[in-house]
């Protein structure tokens, strides 16, 4: 390096110099080797040595966190397509787009018709009948229910025609009302019926069939049957008058006893009715009622279903309580009209000195309609502590869909 000189000495002194001091305008600042041209302008390749404590040839050291590949671009070759790729493509996107929008469509048809399984109410656990092995039709011809196995002896070349029967729903149609009728037309058909016997008994007594009756003597009329009797001996004649008359009402009491029904025949009179109305199908109605705690709404919802002679339960819980009736139509249509319009649900009442409060309280109804068998062989009562309970007791008689139906319901 040469010596260092003060500024204002060479500003001072031009002449002191030295002739090869190359001085820069300015400062007195020397220049760079590398712009006086000096050194080597060659540029070394680094050392490819991830070693630290090496150095390149200028002096450097070798960071070993830098990568030395050669990073240029390298060249891509033209790759063309095959003819029809991206149609083929979009053909295969509009095929999955129909079968979408036809999969909606299905659904939606699905909801309209109510064939899908409301998960609500847990209609998916619904059990499904299987199919039968056998169709019906074909039992008289199988063996064994095997299709492998014909009875061969049960066919022929004859043509069978079946007989015509009424369908069973056809037998149970109430039958057509009689023509209505005045009260004197219903007066002149009594008249003549009257007029057409007493006509017969007076030719069967004319032909000696039958005795002749004995005169029917009143008071009325006692002149005029037994004039010379009553004019020799009127109160003998009024006595047996009065006796005859008594024993004709006596008779007829008499009568009128022998054909009233004993206490048995009440009943079996009553059972046959009831088992004639069952005959004409199985109806069941299902009740909500939010709170059943009044004495005598349990009382009249108990004794009504015995008089009626229907079969179910009454589940008491906390939530909600639900009434199952099952029995004849008609039976059930007088329950109903109790559930709903003649039992008043909102009357509040006291119970162990509780009161409580029940304006608004309410009984809906949750289904009816009819069975193919009754779920039920007695009428019982329940109390179930939780929802559980509920549904095991109810999983029974296999009737644990109405407490989910239900349950939808009152959280409406």
């Amino acid at each position: 390096m040469p010596p260092k000189r003060h500024l204002e000495d060479e500003s001072k002194n031009p002449d002191k110099r030295q002739k090869g001091d190359i001085v820069g305008r300015g400062l007195n600042v020397e220049l760079h080797p590398l712009l006086q041209g000096q050194t080597d302008t060659t540029i070394s390749q680094p050392i490819d040595n991830p070693n630290i404590n090496k150095v390149n040839k200028r002096g450097y050291k070798v960071n070993p966190y830098l990568d030395n590949l050669d990073r240029s671009r390298k060249k891509r070759e033209l790759q063309f397509n095959e003819s029809g790729k991206y149609i083929e493509q979009a053909n295969e996107i509009r095929k999955q787009q129909r079968l979408a929008e036809l999969k909606r469509k299905i659904d939606e048809s699905t909801k309209k018709a109510g064939l899908e399984p409301d998960l609500a109410i847990g209609e998916d656990l619904y059990k499904v009948a299987k199919p039968p092995q056998v169709e019906w039709w074909d039992e008289p011809l199988l063996i064994d229910g095997d299709y492998a196995k014909i009875n061969q002896d049960a066919i022929s070349p004859y043509i069978q025609h079946p007989v015509p029967i009424n369908a069973p729903w056809e037998r149970h149609l109430p039958p057509p009302k009689p023509l209505y009728l005045t009260k004197k037309e219903m007066k002149r058909i009594r008249r003549n019926d009257r007029a057409e016997k007493y006509k017969e008994q007076q030719d069967r007594i004319k032909l000696g069939l039958e005795p002749a009756p004995p005169p029917k003597v009143k008071l009325s009329n006692l002149m005029s049957a037994l004039t010379n009797e009553a004019i020799k001996d009127p109160t003998a004649v009024e006595q047996r008058v009065r006796k005859e008359v008594e024993e004709r009402r006596l008779k007829h009491e008499a009568t009128n006893e022998e054909r009233k029904l004993t206490k048995e025949e009440r009943h079996e009179k009553e059972n046959a009715k009831y088992e004639r109305d069952l005959e004409k199908g199985y109806c069941t109605a299902v009740f909500i009622v939010d709170k059943l705690v009044h004495p005598s709404h349990k009382f009249k919802l108990d004794i009504n279903a015995k008089q009626l002679n229907l079969v179910g339960v009454v589940l008491y819980n906390e939530q909600f309580n639900l009434v199952i009736v099952e029995g004849s139509e008609k039976n059930i249509k007088f329950y109903k009209k109790l559930m709903l319009n003649r039992i008043k649900w909102t009357d509040s009442t006291t119970v162990d000195e509780q009161h409580f409060d029940l304006s608004k309280n309410k009984c809906q109804i949750l289904w009816e309609g009819q069975l193919k068998d009754l779920h039920f062989k007695k009428w019982s009562k329940f109390h179930a502590d939780d929802e559980e309970t509920a549904v095991e007791f109810l999983k029974r008689f296999s009737v644990e869909n109405y407490w989910r139906e239900g349950k939808v319901k009152v959280n409406q």
